[in-house]
């Protein structure tokens, strides 16, 4: 069931730890970017070192013009022969100087931008990797989930982290060296002004924080607002014919507008925060500046005079005014991309809670949120038996599903997996494929933890629906062995029956079929998925209940044929038939998640 936006927050509130999980998971994903994170952050500092020679240069440049109506340049006098014209000179050194400096400055803008942009970029193309790579590996945990929200999360959520790390952390090293630098420069032409700087610099990132706070708890609620809208939207969309057939497409549709609603109402508020965040803090910078200006105004005018403080020329007067809004610009900008942080810190609680899906180890947190099931990993002593539950148990979230499951599989052996639907099969076969880790207990192969790497090169898979891909039915069943030759693909295919079929087909198994099978009878990709099977020679054979759907003759076809292909395996096979049942060697009965014989 999803979580509320008051469930969400309360969360939050109980396991501050949860957000200082996300922050560190966040700080492991910038140690891959680092290179173009320092990079970026070089060219903003190289920038504002430009910054202020360009306010030195204007600074004098204008001294000069207004006060002294001249213009010397570095290493240039006046030419004598305009030395009495009565006009400014305005050495071309100093032009020279300043369109250096606006190259310079337009060039670390553009290096920064790109520096930032590869570093989202690389981050976002990464995450999603993980992201695929976890259901790739755990298709069980796929199946949990709802197909709109999987998409919210790889797409929005991903994306609202690419800013992190293109503006935020390399605003944070900015920030960290380049006012440092500019109070270096002031402190000597004028300490007062320095001071000033040096006292009210800090009021912009405390109340930065103290804004943040709200404003990382808002982008979760908005997070989790357009996850769940996502999801419902897809679900309703996938359903559309059920819901038209039973007179409830109106109805959806008003739902669908309340789920929007409620997504435009969290969006907003996330506005509000940072509209209202950017204004205080404009202020705090702009009286800041206005302190600055005032001092040396009235200082010029001879309004003000402190006897411990350095006179103030002209020229000093504009060269502090011109570096006062430039010396708070920094941290302004870090301001601002502080919601960036807030936003990836609410999505990086989405990513992470999909993410640890495919963690190696099973664990629960008990009801208190307190406690937790751990499970012993290790090798096994002796070898034998091939399969072996050692009290396993599986949770999901606080609802118990197995419990306690005692069971030994020897190889060779024939079982049947028998229970209600509910009673634990789907599960327990997730656990013997690795698509999912045990909350408790031990689940050994061959002498090893069970994981799904040893699984997949042991065990092979039919399950109730085989999932055929747009392709030749000889590609469908290579998926089992990519290197296996059209000799081989042949013969599994002969044997499965695959030909009976396919050698009526104008191409025989070249010919093409549809995505999920179309054009193919449920008998006909039946044998394909076993013709796989066959073709992977695995040791252990799992089956999902595969008569499933299928008429008599076709049914008793294939378990004819399951039983002489894989006389030699091992065979697990989960089913409700009872002429399945009583073809195997030993009968497995689970009820209510618990092993009865």
């Amino acid at each position: 069931m999803p979580l509320t936006e008051t469930d969400n927050q309360r969360y939050f509130d109980q396991h501050r730890t949860r957000e200082k999980t996300c922050a560190q998971w966040l700080k492991a994903q910038s140690k891959t970017v680092r290179k173009p994170i320092v990079f970026a952050a070089l060219a903003g500092i190289i920038n504002g070192v430009a910054v202020v020679v360009q306010a030195a240069l204007l600074a004098s440049m204008l001294s000069s013009l207004i006060i002294d109506n001249s213009v010397v340049g570095w290493a240039e006098a006046r030419s004598p022969s305009i030395a009495n014209d009565g006009l400014p000179y305005v050495s071309p050194s100093y032009i020279v100087g300043l369109i250096a400096i606006f190259l310079l400055r337009s060039i670390c803008v553009y290096a920064q931008q790109i520096a930032g942009f590869n570093a989202g970029a690389t981050v976002r193309t990464n995450i999603r990797r993980q992201l695929t790579d976890t259901f790739a590996l755990n298709p069980a945990a796929l199946k949990q989930q709802q197909s709109g929200a999987l998409a919210a999360v790889s797409l929005e959520q991903v994306d609202a982290l690419a800013l992190y790390f293109s503006r935020y952390l390399p605003q944070q090293y900015i920030v960290g060296v380049l006012p440092f630098i500019m109070l270096a420069v002031v402190m000597p032409v004028n300490w007062l002004v320095g001071l000033i700087l040096l006292v009210t610099a800090p009021l912009i990132p405390l109340f930065m924080a103290l804004i943040g706070m709200g404003a990382a708890s808002t982008q979760r609620d908005q997070f989790l607002a357009l996850t769940r809208m996502s999801g419902y939207f897809l679900d309703r969309l996938q359903g559309l014919a059920t819901l038209k057939l039973f007179g409830q497409a109106e109805a959806e549709l008003t739902a669908i507008h309340r789920s929007a609603d409620d997504f435009r109402e969290k969006t907003m508020s996330v506005l509000r925060i940072a509209f209202l965040s950017s204004a205080v803090l404009e202020f705090f910078s702009a009286v800041a500046v206005a302190l600055v200006a005032v001092y040396v105004g009235l200082s010029l005018l001879g309004q003000i005079h402190f006897t411990f403080a350095p006179a103030v020329s002209f020229k000093i007067a504009l060269f502090v005014l011109l570096l006062a809004p430039e010396f708070f610009l920094p941290l302004r900008q870090l301001a601002i991309f502080y919601h960036d942080r807030a936003a990836a810190l609410g999505a990086a609680d989405a990513i992470l809670t999909i993410l640890e899906q495919n963690v190696g180890w099973g664990e629960l947190a008990n009801p208190n949120g307190n406690e937790r099931h751990c499970v012993n990993v290790g090798v096994r002593a002796s070898p034998q038996p091939t399969l072996e539950f050692n009290n396993v148990s599986k949770f999901y979230d606080q609802r118990q599903v197995l419990t306690d499951i005692n069971l030994h599989i020897h190889q060779g052996e024939k079982i049947a997996l028998v229970g209600a639907s509910g009673a634990g099969k789907t599960t327990l076969l997730n656990l013997l494929l690795g698509f999912e880790t045990v909350s408790a207990g031990n689940l050994w192969l061959n002498g090893e933890t069970l994981n799904r790497n040893n699984a997949t090169h042991i065990m092979a898979y039919v399950g109730q629906n085989a999932y055929i891909f747009y392709g030749s039915i000889a590609d469908n069943i290579a998926l089992a062995n990519a290197n296996a030759t059209a000799e081989q693909i042949h013969a599994a295919a002969h044997a499965a029956g695959v030909t009976e079929f396919s050698d009526q087909l104008p191409q025989g198994l070249q010919t093409l079929v549809g995505e999920r099978g179309y054009g193919l009878s449920g008998g006909q990709v039946q044998r394909i998925a076993v013709a796989r099977a066959f073709l992977k020679n695995a040791e252990i054979i799992v089956l999902d209940e595969p008569t499933a759907n299928l008429d008599k003759v076709t049914k008793i076809q294939l378990l004819a044929m399951i039983a002489e292909l894989f006389n030699d395996k091992t065979i697990i096979i989960a089913s409700h038939d009872d002429e399945v049942i009583s073809g195997m060697d030993r009968k497995i009965i689970l009820q209510h998640g618990r092993l009865l014989s």
